[in-house]
C-alpha cells in the first residue's frame, strides 16, 4: 500500500492536455519590465510637456514666475516631440498586440 501511494503523490493531477487556468506556460523568465512598454515613453513626453505649459503660461506662483522662461521654452521644445512620440508608440503598442493575436 506504500507503493501505491508513492506513486499516486507523485504522478501528476491533470492531463497533458490541460493547464491551469492561472499559468502561461510560454512565458519564461523575470516579468517584463514597464519601461520597455512602447506606451511608457509618450506618457512621460506628454506629462513632462503638461507640466513645462503649465507652468510656463497658466500658474500664478510667484516662485514659479522666476522660471517661466525656462518652462516655455521646455514647453516649445517637448511640444514637436510629443506629436512624433505618441502617434509612433501607439502604433508600437497596436502592431505588439496583433503579433500576440496571431502568435
Amino acid at each position: 500500500m506504500s507503493e501505491r501511494s508513492s506513486e499516486d503523490a507523485s504522478a501528476p493531477s491533470e492531463t497533458p492536455g490541460q493547464q491551469n487556468p492561472g499559468q502561461n506556460p510560454e512565458r519564461r523568465g523575470p516579468p517584463p519590465n514597464p519601461i520597455h512598454h512602447p506606451i511608457f515613453l509618450p506618457i512621460l513626453l506628454v506629462a513632462f510637456t503638461l507640466w513645462f505649459g503649465y507652468d510656463g503660461f497658466v500658474t500664478t506662483d510667484p516662485e514659479m514666475l522666476e522660471h517661466q522662461t525656462f518652462n516655455r521654452i521646455m514647453y516649445l521644445i517637448m511640444q514637436p516631440i510629443c506629436f512624433r512620440a505618441v502617434p509612433r508608440g501607439i502604433q508600437e503598442f497596436l502592431e505588439d498586440q496583433q503579433a500576440a493575436a496571431a502568435a
